[in-house]
């Protein structure tokens, strides 16, 4: 018996500094189980990166993403709405 998928608690942040940008999405794959994807690169070009870090709970997906969010704004990335 597979759980049921949230899509209501999917949670997508975008940063912006110049031309460089960081995105992080929170999502649950296939199997319910939640998953962070951090991407960042420079606009404009090919250049970047995708990194995938599986959470076990959604409250630790929770507490990531605030941890994301704090170094982003440390880091003088400015959160685009």
């Amino acid at each position: 018996m597979t759980a049921a998928i949230d899509t209501m608690s999917w949670i997508t942040l975008r940063w912006t500094r110049g031309t460089r940008y960081y995105r992080v999405h929170l999502e649950q794959d296939l199997w319910s189980s939640w998953l962070i994807t951090q991407v960042n690169g420079r606009s404009g070009t090919p250049l970047g990166r995708a990194r995938f870090k599986p959470a076990i709970t959604i409250e630790a997906a929770l507490l990531e993403l605030a941890h994301i969010a704090k170094r982003r704004r440390q880091r003088g990335y400015e959160l685009m709405r």
